[in-house]
């Protein structure tokens, strides 16, 4: 696996973590910690399945599809329809 610049992962770290702490009332560490064990972020530090090229907003709707569903597949974003 190719990993995505650090630069990159930790820029979508601060605001995924930032929107998660803002609609979840979650403290940092908890929002943090929710984020970085997710398959999500798995998939977003993975660069040859291209996520950088998702906004951030995108980011937190794939880890929001996978805390609802259980699944990040199951997001707009990357359900193939």
């Amino acid at each position: 696996m190719t990993r995505i610049q650090s630069f990159s992962l930790d820029y979508y770290n601060k605001k995924v973590i930032q929107r998660i702490m803002d609609k979840y009332g979650m403290d940092q560490m908890d929002a943090a910690r929710s984020f970085l064990s997710s398959e999500t972020h798995n998939m977003l530090e993975n660069a040859d399945m291209a996520m950088w090229e998702f906004s951030e907003e995108a980011i937190f709707n794939i880890w929001e599809a996978e805390k609802i569903t259980g699944d990040p597949r199951n997001s707009e974003y990357l359900r193939s329809e």
